[in-house]
C-alpha cells in the first residue's frame, strides 16, 4: 500500500489509513514498528520512481537548461537531503520537489536514504497518532475518523504557517546544531508573520 500512495505523482491516495488500521489490528507494538520501517521503505521506493520521471524529464532539457540545474544542484546539494527528509516527514506536497530534483540530476542514493527516513518517521507517527485515538475515543469508527480530520486540519494549518524557507536557510549556513538551539530558544522565529 506504501508504494502504490506514493508511486503515482501528485496523487493522494491515503495509503496510511490502511497503514493504520492494519497497525492497529496486530496490537504489538514491536510488530508496529516494523510496519512502519516496511511501510517506510514502501512509500521511498515509490517516491524513487517519482524521482526517475524528473531524470526522464531532464532528457528533454535543452542543454544550457542542464547547465543551470547543474550549477544549482552544485550549490544546493547539503539542503537538498534535508530538504527531501521534511518533505518526506511530513504531509507536504512532495511531489512537487521530487520531479524537479530528479531533472536536476540528483542522487538516487541519496534521495532514497533521505526519503526513507522520512516516511519510516511519518508511517511510525501515524501508527502512533492512529492508536492514541482509537485509544481516545474507543472503536467507534465514525468518531475517529472525525477526530483524525480535525487533527490533519490543524497539523496542516501550522504546517503552512512554518517559514521552510527560514529553516533550510539556517540549516545549510548555520548547520544543525546552531538550528536546533535556535528551535529551542526562539521558536516563533520559524513562524511566518
Amino acid at each position: 500500500m506504501s508504494f502504490l500512495g506514493n508511486v503515482i505523482p501528485y496523487s493522494t491516495i491515503p495509503y496510511l489509513i490502511f497503514i493504520v488500521e492494519y497497525g492497529l489490528a496486530i496490537g504489538s507494538p514491536a510488530i508496529r514498528i516494523g510496519i512502519a520501517v516496511l511501510g517506510g521503505i514502501g512509500a521511498a521506493l515509490g517516491k524513487v520512481v517519482v524521482l526517475l520521471i524528473g531524470f526522464a524529464a531532464r532528457k528533454v532539457l535543452p542543454e544550457k537548461t542542464k547547465k543551470s540545474m547543474e550549477l544549482f544542484m552544485k550549490l544546493a546539494s547539503k539542503s537538498a537531503f534535508i530538504a527531501v527528509l521534511i518533505f518526506a516527514a511530513s504531509p507536504l506536497p512532495d511531489d512537487i520537489l521530487y520531479i524537479p530534483l530528479g531533472a536536476m540530476g540528483y542522487s538516487p542514493f541519496k534521495f532514497f536514504a533521505a526519503a526513507v527516513i522520512g516516511k519510516i518517521f511519518i508511517t511510525y507517527m501515524a501508527l502512533l497518532f492512529g492508536g492514541i485515538i482509537r485509544f481516545i475515543v474507543g472503536e467507534s469508527s465514525i468518531l475517529a475518523a472525525i477526530v483524525s480530520l480535525m487533527a490533519t486540519v490543524i497539523l496542516f494549518l501550522l504546517l503552512i504557517r512554518i517559514n521552510w524557507e527560514k529553516i533550510v536557510e539556517d540549516l545549510t549556513l548555520k548547520g544543525w546544531k546552531v538550528f536546533l538551539k535556535k528551535m529551542v530558544k526562539h521558536p516563533l522565529d520559524y513562524v511566518k508573520k
